[in-house]
């Protein structure tokens, strides 16, 4: 076993298979024979409305990351099954392990009935094996993917965390999530010399059943991206930021992370761990993220060459650049990304044709290159709102007037248009 990987043996070529994988109990039938399941993943929604905050983060992940993974599966083959034995960390529960009952067999009972797990301990080793394999697998092919040129030099798992994530008040009908976490170190080989990186990690698998079985289906990447020079991977650079995260997705219940599995690092680490303040702290790196995610966010919102609404007929959507406002304690900051959008106006006489400056805000920007881009919050954020909005933010001075006063009153501001 590699002493760099206690876990297990890193994955080198991940193999991702359409089915999904139901595991047994030990005293159930060869796992070969489970049913393979299959859902449809959620959609994101948006609200039609002005001077509402937009916080659907988890759905618009789970289109991105769904449409990655099916692009994958579509040319790949089965999932790797040669893999070593990983140690299940000791997990610390309140809870006594529920007793043993024979296994449903996932043949005669639907995904929809079976039970979600309520405590850490009820996940076998079967499950926490497959879990980490498939994360293991999944990693490198994750958003754009690492480049060939980053090399994976240990992937600690570090325990578990229980989430609810869809709540009812009723303990038989709650669905859980379990999150694997991990410690990750690269080498990252995209400059001119080699650089020594670590980042925390957590996947999330929404579908772990007390019959023993898991459907690695709708699983979800976290919300936060680590911004290097040349490449992006989802990430925080601290443990304990990591678990603040978990929270603003959905309300952890169970921490079973194990701190005494983390491994040193080699490289340089930066204890500064601030909120960006001014303009020249946003590297180009965080840039090209915003604007990537920026054009996602605005497609979600319908917003696209050749959409229309309420007479008002997208031409062109072109990127302005990036404003950044910061509250006056600097406890908390938004960037916003900013687009023009050339439309044409058929709701007068004669069609007219403007523009119109269009935003999207995104909070929790961090020095280092640590940002979030799937919890959006703005006031200009709809395709139906573009009929109201050509005439109050036809200019610079209009946009920047609204952003002042409308979104951040009282908070600082700078733009680099």
């Amino acid at each position: 076993m590699d002493e760099k990987d206690p876990n297990g043996k890193l994955s080198q070529a991940p193999i991702l298979s359409p089915e999904t994988v139901a595991l047994k109990r030990p005293e159930a039938s060869d796992p070969s024979d489970a049913e393979l399941h299959s859902e449809e993943p959620e959609k994101a929604s948006v609200k039609n409305h002005r001077g509402t905050k937009i916080l659907i983060g988890s759905a618009a992940v789970l289109l991105l990351a769904g449409a990655v993974t099916l692009a994958v599966l579509a040319k790949t083959g089965a999932f790797s099954k040669e893999t070593e034995e990983n140690k299940k960390p000791e997990i610390t529960s309140e809870e006594t392990e529920s007793e043993e009952t024979e296994s449903t067999d996932p043949t005669t009972e639907s995904a929809e009935s079976r039970k979600s797990i309520n405590s850490l301990s009820q996940v076998t080793d079967q499950q926490f094996e497959f879990m980490d394999q498939h994360a293991r697998d999944f990693i490198r092919i994750e958003g754009d993917g690492y480049p060939d040129d980053v090399v994976i030099d240990g992937m600690y798992c570090l325990g578990m965390l229980r989430q609810i994530s869809v709540y009812t008040g009723d303990t038989d009908t709650e669905q859980d999530m379990v999150q694997m976490v991990y410690q990750v170190q690269v080498t990252d080989n995209t400059g001119d010399t080699p650089v020594k990186r670590q980042f925390f990690w957590m996947y999330g698998f929404p579908n772990v059943y007390q019959d023993g079985t898991v459907a690695p289906i709708n699983s979800m990447s976290m919300w936060y991206l680590q911004c290097f020079d040349n490449w992006t991977a989802r990430g925080c650079k601290d443990l304990d930021h990591l678990l603040r995260h978990a929270e603003q997705m959905y309300s952890v219940v169970e921490n079973g992370i194990d701190y005494s599995l983390v491994q040193p690092f080699e490289g340089e680490e930066d204890a500064d761990y601030s909120l960006v303040t001014s303009m020249d702290q946003i590297t180009p790196a965080m840039e090209r993220e915003f604007q990537k995610a920026g054009e996602e966010w605005l497609y979600i919102a319908g917003i696209h060459t050749g959409s229309k609404a309420k007479g008002v007929v997208v031409d062109k959507v072109e990127y302005a650049g990036l404003a950044l406002a910061v509250s006056y304690n600097k406890s908390m900051n938004r960037v916003y990304v900013i687009y023009k959008l050339d439309v044409t106006d058929q709701n007068q006489t004669d069609p007219v044709s403007r523009s119109v400056y269009w935003y999207v805000g995104l909070s929790g920007i961090y020095e280092g290159g640590e940002i979030q881009t799937a919890s959006c919050e703005d006031t200009a954020h709809d395709v139906w709102s573009l009929a109201d909005w050509v005439d109050d933010l036809a200019t610079i001075d209009d946009l920047r007037e609204c952003i002042q006063h409308r979104e951040c009153s009282g908070w600082s501001y700078e733009d680099n248009f």
